[in-house]
C-alpha cells in the first residue's frame, strides 16, 4: 500500500465471520493484479449475537454435553471476538502469502453509514459475498459512489463447540 491516497483506487474487501475467504481473497486477488491499487479488508460485524444475548431467554447448547447456559451479553462479546480473532489471522495469512499489507478494520452492522470512510471515489470497488443482499448492510453499499462486485461464495457457517438453539 502506498501512503499518497489521493491517486490510488481503493478496492476494499467486506467480510464476516461466515465469509468464505478464499472466494474473496481470489477476487480481490483478481481485481489487484498488475494494477496499482490499496486493498482494505473491513470486517462486518454481526450484530445478531447481541440482540440474541438481549433476549432473556436465549440460552447456548453444548455440543458436546447437551447442557445449557443462558447467553449472556458477555458471552456475545467474547464469541464475536473469537470471530474477530479467526477472520484477522486467516486474512493475515492470505496477505502474507499474497505478499501484501493488510489493513484490517471492523465495523458494526449498525455503524454500515461508516463504510463512506473507505471508499473515496467511483473508481473505487467494493467487494462483498454475495449473501450481503440479505443484509441491512446491503442497502448502504448499494448508497456508495464506486463498483460492487459480489462474489458468489458460500456462507459458511463457523465451526465452533457451542451454538445458539
Amino acid at each position: 500500500m502506498t501512503n499518497d491516497t489521493s491517486n490510488t483506487r481503493r478496492i476494499m474487501l467486506a467480510v464476516t465471520e461466515t465469509s468464505s475467504l478464499h472466494d474473496l481473497w481470489r477476487a480481490a486477488m483478481e481485481q489487484l493484479a498488475g494494477e496499482h491499487a490499496e486493498l482494505i479488508t473491513v470486517f462486518v460485524r454481526d450484530d445478531r449475537w447481541r440482540r440474541a444475548a438481549s433476549l432473556g431467554f436465549t440460552e447456548e447448547i453444548s455440543r458436546a454435553s447437551g447442557g445449557s447456559v443462558n447467553f449472556t451479553l458477555q458471552r456475545a462479546e467474547e464469541v464475536d471476538r473469537d470471530a474477530v480473532t479467526r477472520t484477522q489471522g486467516r486474512l493475515q495469512q492470505l496477505a502474507t502469502e499474497s505478499e501484501i499489507q493488510l489493513a484490517f478494520e471492523i465495523l458494526a452492522e449498525q455503524e454500515a453509514t461508516r463504510i463512506h470512510e473507505f471508499v473515496r471515489s467511483e473508481l473505487d470497488l467494493v467487494i462483498a459475498p454475495s449473501f450481503f443482499k440479505r443484509r441491512p448492510f446491503y442497502s448502504e453499499l448499494t448508497q456508495l459512489k464506486c463498483r460492487i462486485l459480489l462474489v458468489d461464495a458460500e456462507d459458511v457457517t463457523t465451526e465452533t463447540e457451542n451454538h445458539l438453539e
